[in-house]
């Protein structure tokens, strides 16, 4: 028992040591990942075979850690959704070097991929309070999200600069935006590789 208590913790203090270096250094070696947790090289190959395992496990670890909370806080009914995007943004920036490395669009993707049913839920509850338009679709969030933080993910975007053009795009989503939005087509869904159930409003539209 004791053993596997070890185990855990030594994978924990190995996927917090990334995490660290990732805000500095977009490729830290597996060397330097292992001096960081007090590990040796060989324990952490022994919990990830490859960095792709190892960078899998500490994005999962980023999602459902910081990023999971905040979607989840926004469901309250007092919640700033400006407040919730523009920290959401905030958080993904924070490991910019590792990013660019990676890509951001694989990280958004996986990000989105885990968020998705909690997301969903804030889209209705926003559509049932009155406070976002009817016909917005998961998959429009999904891209929103991944805009803004392709869009904002800069070195010298500020906290004021991402609110500032979240604030812009906002009152787009909300209720009293004028006009219909123009609709996907099957062949748009497919590309995007939307589920069938995501394919409408979580609520029914007028």
């Amino acid at each position: 028992m004791s053993r596997r208590r070890d185990s855990r913790a030594n994978a924990e203090r190995i996927l917090q040591a990334v995490r660290r270096l990732w805000v500095a250094d977009a490729s830290p070696s597996m060397e330097e990942i292992a001096q960081e947790a007090g590990v040796g090289v060989a324990t952490v190959y022994r919990h990830f075979p490859n960095r792709a395992a190892l960078e899998r496990a500490a994005f999962g670890r980023i999602f459902a850690e910081e990023l999971l909370p905040l979607v989840e806080g926004a469901q309250a009914r007092d919640a700033d959704l400006l407040e919730v995007a523009a920290r959401f943004v905030e958080v993904v920036s924070r490991y910019s070097p590792v990013l660019g490395e990676v890509g951001v669009t694989h990280v958004t993707e996986e990000a989105l991929g885990d968020l998705a049913e909690p997301f969903v839920r804030l889209l209705r509850q926003g559509q049932e309070s009155g406070v976002l338009r009817r016909d917005l679709e998961p998959v429009d969030i999904y891209w929103l999200l991944r805009m803004f933080v392709l869009g904002l993910n800069s070195p010298i975007a500020s906290p004021t600069v991402r609110r500032r053009y979240l604030a812009m795009l906002m009152p787009a989503l909300t209720a009293g935006a004028e006009g219909p939005l123009p609709a996907l087509d099957e062949g748009d869904y497919e590309r995007l590789a939307v589920p069938p159930e995501r394919r409408r409003p979580p609520i029914e539209t007028d």
